[in-house]
């Protein structure tokens, strides 16, 4: 039992329960700039664990903070496999609300953290401008592939190949109506105000996704 205090008495004294977060946040920060799992996350986890582990001895709201912990973590691991950022944003919220609410002294512990994510703000900011390092994590929840027209991409559907075609009317443009091209239906529009169904027509402009026709002439 006295080994248990003493472990309480220690882990929960300011000045290491503050460098156990640091370790935790930092760690975190540092983990997301990585490839892989590695020292840094067990580190985080580490720290983490003897932070919940000596406060968990003491203090009557044990149990909320606990349930909140698990609540937390479990959603933000949950983010790392559903894309957007709902599901994160709450799961960090509950995380450090259960810190906050373990330690007993949720005024101290507030800034503590208030600070040390103050610093791990500088840190992510300071790695991305000057190490040019990116968050692998990100990465993957942002469209990186080209969307030019290069690689097959238009921000629209392309018709400039019906340029200069002849189609027929399926329903009257008045103006705009149907046109049949082979196979396909189009949507188009008159030169004109109004050109009757079932009337040979040619392309003549295109314009993003309109089609411009014109009745050909016999």
């Amino acid at each position: 039992m006295n080994i248990v205090h003493t472990f309480s008495d220690v882990i929960t004294m300011p000045v290491i329960a503050f460098i156990l977060l640091a370790i935790f946040i930092i760690g975190l920060v540092m983990q997301l700039f990585s490839e892989r799992f590695n020292f840094y996350g067990l580190l985080s986890i580490a720290a983490m664990v003897l932070f919940f582990s000596g406060h968990l001895l003491t203090g009557e709201n044990n149990l909320w903070a606990l349930a909140l912990f698990v609540l937390g973590s479990f959603l933000v691991i949950v983010e790392f496999f559903v894309i957007g950022t709902f599901l994160g944003i709450i799961g960090i919220i509950l995380l450090l609300l259960s810190i906050v609410l373990v330690s007993g002294n949720m005024i101290l512990y507030s800034i503590f953290l208030l600070i040390i994510i103050i610093i791990a703000s500088f840190m992510v900011v300071g790695l991305i401008k000057s190490k040019k390092r990116k968050i692998p994590f990100l990465n993957r929840l942002i469209l990186s592939d080209a969307t030019d027209a290069e690689s097959g991409y238009t921000s629209f559907d392309d018709r400039s190949d019906l340029l200069g075609v002849t189609a027929k009317t399926v329903t009257p443009l008045r103006p705009s109506g149907t046109i049949r091209y082979g196979e396909k239906r189009i949507d188009a529009v008159a030169e004109g105000s109004y050109i009757p169904a079932d009337t040979e027509v040619k392309v003549i402009l295109i314009e993003s996704s309109r089609v411009v026709v014109r009745p050909i002439e016999e």
